[in-house]
């Protein structure tokens, strides 16, 4: 008699949650409506107040919200003009930096064309060790202050990650891929709190100890260090695409066999409706698949505003690091054409160090928009 009660129960509140759903279904503001409400429910609203002021202001620029359709708002024009405002922020800096640079090498240029004559070189070596000394002295500070800002944002990532992974499997349940909602949580919550604590205590301090090895290798002329910031720049490059690669593989072939084991249950789930159900079994399955339907839109949305919120947390850096890569360019350029070998090697060194920080920026980007993007489009609607 309890399991005939339960039973009963059970499929009045699955007809009344598609009713609310098909009469919704009749209009699309109150459908809208109607999933945001499971949004808020869900904890969207929170993972969008869990950003920095900063990143939720570029999202509100851009016309990105947290709701059911996060892009409804979006246009071209307002996301070039957010990069291109962000951009010119973080440009100033690096301006003032780039001058100062060319700076200190055109100065080195025209005392060194008097030195000539003095002391047969010698005051050429102690020129050439100054001027090294006084570009280290405008890169030091902006190089390293880029190495701890490059290191926070990968943290906040990673924790809004670790905030977005619970919200999301919540959705994957409700649309009936349990299966994939625990592949996606396991993988992704290993994923982030490993990056973050990569970040916090492996890449920052090596990034800082590699810098200061280049540093130390063009000051003192005597010591050859060149050659292993080159080998710790390849063996990075290569573990970060080597560990992406097999992440990659290894979440994509799990989400595809969880995905459709999950489409067999659903399937099943429906015949058993549709079946054993008297009179109402052919409606509560099709009203079923309506309520999935609804779930895999709000899914969509909340994965596709994670993907612009994790883009615009690493907007900032990414652009300040290829502002530098670029002004470290033109800075290699002018010193190469001028012959100043010794500022060049300096320059060299910390290019390398900002192209290895890049990479990481630009893997961890990658690692969690592919992620996220996979998961809202396996299993397509629940069909």
């Amino acid at each position: 008699m309890k399991k005939t009660v339960a039973l009963i129960s059970a499929i009045l509140l699955i007809f009344i949650s598609v009713c609310n759903v098909e009469a919704a279904g009749e209009n699309e503001d109150s459908l809208n409506d109607y999933t945001n409400e499971m949004a808020d429910a869900l904890g969207a609203e929170a993972l969008y107040q869990s950003l920095s002021p900063h990143a939720r202001e570029s999202l509100e620029k851009m016309g990105i919200n947290s709701n059911a359709d996060p892009l409804a708002n979006v246009t071209f024009s307002s996301v070039c003009s957010e990069i291109i405002s962000v951009a010119a922020a973080q440009g100033a800096g690096v301006l003032k930096s780039l001058s100062l640079i060319i700076s200190v090498l055109l100065l080195y240029t025209i005392t060194e064309s008097f030195s000539q004559s003095i002391t047969h070189g010698t005051m050429q070596d102690v020129l050439s060790i100054v001027s090294a000394l006084c570009i280290a002295g405008a890169l030091v500070v902006p190089v390293t202050d880029i190495i701890d800002a490059a290191s926070s944002a990968i943290v906040t990532a990673s924790d809004f990650m670790l905030l977005f992974v619970p919200i999301m499997l919540g959705v994957l349940v409700s649309c009936g891929k349990s299966l994939s909602g625990a592949g996606y949580y396991s993988m992704m919550v290993f994923a982030a709190e490993g990056i973050s604590q990569l970040s916090a205590k492996f890449i920052t301090p090596m990034l800082n100890v590699f810098l200061g090895v280049s540093i130390c290798s063009t000051v003192v002329p005597y010591v050859k260090l060149e050659s292993i910031t080159d080998l710790f720049a390849k063996s990075i490059k290569w573990l970060l695409s080597f560990s992406f690669t097999i992440f990659s593989a290894l979440l994509t072939f799990k989400t595809l066999i969880s995905t459709s084991i999950d489409s067999v249950s659903t399937r099943a789930v429906r015949f058993t409706m549709s079946s054993f159900i008297p009179v109402v079994g052919a409606a509560l399955s099709e009203a079923y698949k309506t309520v999935q339907g609804s779930v895999n839109i709000l899914k969509n949305g909340i994965g596709v505003f994670v993907i612009f919120a994790v883009a615009v947390v690493f907007l900032p850096i990414i652009l300040r690091l290829l502002l530098w890569n670029f002004s470290l360019s033109i800075s290699k350029t002018v010193s190469q054409v001028l012959s100043l070998n010794v500022p060049f090697r300096m320059l060299s060194g910390v290019s390398t160090v900002l192209s290895v920080l890049l990479a990481v920026l630009l893997c961890v980007l990658a690692l969690f928009i592919i992620s996220t993007a996979l998961i809202i489009t396996a299993g397509g609607y629940g069909s």
